[in-house]
């Protein structure tokens, strides 16, 4: 949704998920999350999946670039 230009940064896709379809508030937000957790563990587990069933289990291009780059998405929130 961010490198598609539908949400503008990754804090507008948390405030979405937190408040509209009720994510877990004390995990900030699946954006923020993922930045908790680590992108290069997120990225590894997909890729994991993706063993399995690589129709569904697809990285998406700005995780990959984020993980190249060693930056997360919060600094995507400060652009």
């Amino acid at each position: 949704m961010v490198a598609e230009g539908i949400a503008l940064r990754p804090l507008d896709v948390d405030v979405t998920l937190v408040h509209g379809y009720g994510f877990p508030r004390y995990l900030g937000g699946p954006m923020k999350y993922a930045d908790m957790i680590g992108l290069q563990r997120i990225l590894d587990d997909i890729l994991g999946f993706a063993q399995e069933d690589p129709l569904f289990w697809k990285p998406a291009a700005l995780l990959i670039k984020l993980v190249a780059e060693d930056r997360d998405f919060d600094c995507l929130n400060r652009q």
